[in-house]
Formats: C-alpha cells, structure tokens, sequence
C-alpha cells in the first residue's frame, strides 16, 4: 500500500528494521517470495497480490470484529433468566423488574415461579442464572449469596380477637393454625420451632403448599396463619391484621447461582433494584 519498507514502518508506527524482519519471516513461512526489489523500491510479486485479495476479507472482518466488541462493552447485550419462589412473584420481583426494564429496554427477560427444589435443578441445567429463595441449601456447582432477610408474621382476620401487635408462638397455642408445608424452607423452619416449644396446632387440619395460600385462607376466616413479611404485605391487606412474632430467627433471602459463572453487569443491576424494592418491606410495620 505505501510502496516502501519505510513507509510501512511509518504506517504501523514501527521501526524499518522491525518490518524487515517481519517480512522475511512471514516469506519463510509461506516458502515463497511476496516482494522483489527494483531501484530500491519494492513491489508485490504475482502471489502476493493473489494472497492479498484473499487477506482483505479477512481484515475486514477483524475490523467488524472490533466494533462489535466495542459494542459488546458499551452496550448491555443478554438475557436476565431468572426463577423465584412464589412470594417472590407477588409484588417485589414485578416491581423490580419493570423498573429494571426502564433502565434496560434492550434486555430480554426470562421469568419463571418454581419450588426452591426445581429452582437448583434449573440453574445446574444452565436453565436460568438467577435463583431468588428463602435459606437456599447449599448444593454443589451452585454459589449463594444474601441478599437481604426478612421475619416470620402473624396473620389474622381484622376481627379476630388476638389485638397485641407483638406475640410469640406460645399466643397461638389455642388458635386454629394453618400448618405450612414441612417441604418448603418456612414450613421447616416453623414446625421445628413449634416442635421444640412443644406446640402443636390446634382446630385446624389445614396445611397450605405455598405461603401465599395461606395468607387467602385466614381471610376466609379458616385460621391463623404464621408466614413471611414479604407475602404477608404483598397484595391485598385490608381484612388482614398483622402481629409482629419475637423469639424466631430472621429468615435469609438468599441469590443462587452457578459457581462458574459470575453475576455481574446487568444481572448485577437488576440485584442492586430488588434489594432496594425487598428492603422497603422490610421497613413495614
């Protein structure tokens, strides 16, 4: 193209020797020459100009190639696959997402509701990235992190006769308590407690899957129901009464994700928005 060796040097911003150099060693890999000299000039051999028009192609693509990798670090190109628990789904990750998808209208989103059983089997399947649980079990291949905790509630009908706003196990002795199922993360770690107490639910024959159901049943006035601050203010909240419950651990809300591969860039966005939207749960009284 510049029609000398220190031209080329120019060119590439090199020294005349470093092009030399390079010259010869590309002509003594290919075992043929690809320029000759006249006048001390040099020109491009038959096979030379053959080769270049096979090599101009290839250059224009590593300059596409380029841009789109300059694309790639300017822009937020993916997917957000995520999976959660149904109280999750109520109220907290809807309001998450749409304001993530204000800041992110070109990113696909993936959602599903499963059991934190299935959610595990879906990330080690490369199914989603994201898992959002209660006190996620530690599985392997797969990465935990807190995100934030929330606490155990009481709920009541509006009309109920249990007025104190804070209680303990121990005041629901004698109510009809909707059992959770000892499957689920808060279902174990509510029956262990009443089991330790040596409490037991009393006029009610009622266990409920999710935590979300059992919410419905109190306002149907089938009971009483101890489940997680985050169902227990999502939705409708107008029969319902709420009494705060001392003596039970804090419950972890816990990110899973596979252990090679990390969550950054957007995903790490969307995590920074749902902390934000769980923690303003937290803060309901």
């Amino acid at each position: 193209m510049t029609g000398s060796v220190s031209g080329a040097a120019k060119s590439l911003n090199v020294s005349q020797p470093t092009v030399s150099k390079v010259l010869r060693h590309a002509e003594d890999q290919l075992g043929f020459e690809l320029f000759y000299r006249e006048k001390g000039r040099i020109f491009p051999t038959e096979k030379a100009n053959l080769l270049f028009t096979q090599i101009t192609p290839v250059y224009e693509q590593l300059n596409e190639l380029k841009k789109y990798a300059v694309m790639l670090k300017s822009t937020n190109v993916g997917r957000l696959r995520i999976a959660m628990t149904p109280a999750f789904s109520l109220q907290a990750v809807p309001r998450a997402l749409a304001a993530f998808n204000k800041e992110h209208p070109d990113i696909p989103i993936e959602i599903e509701t499963q059991h934190a059983s299935e959610i595990s089997r879906l990330l080690q399947n490369n199914t989603i990235d994201i898992g959002i649980v209660f006190e996620a079990v530690s599985l392997p291949g797969l990465m935990i992190q807190q995100l934030g905790q929330t606490e155990f509630v009481c709920v009541t009908p509006k009309s109920h006769k249990l007025r104190h706003k804070k209680i303990t196990l121990k005041d629901l002795a004698a109510l009809p308590l909707i059992q959770l199922n000892a499957k689920s993360p808060l279902g174990h770690m509510l029956n262990k407690k009443l089991e330790s107490l040596g409490l037991f639910p009393n006029g009610s024959t009622i266990v409920a899957e999710t935590y979300h159901l059992a919410k419905r049943l109190v306002e149907q006035g089938t009971g009483v129901a101890v489940i997680d601050k985050i169902t227990a203010y999502s939705g409708s909240k107008a029969e319902l009464r709420f009494h705060e419950l001392t003596g039970l651990a804090p419950i972890r809300i816990d990110v899973v994700s596979r252990s090679n591969d990390p969550i950054i860039s957007f995903k790490q966005d969307f995590l920074k928005i749902l902390k934000l939207e769980l923690e303003t749960y937290m803060s309901k009284k």
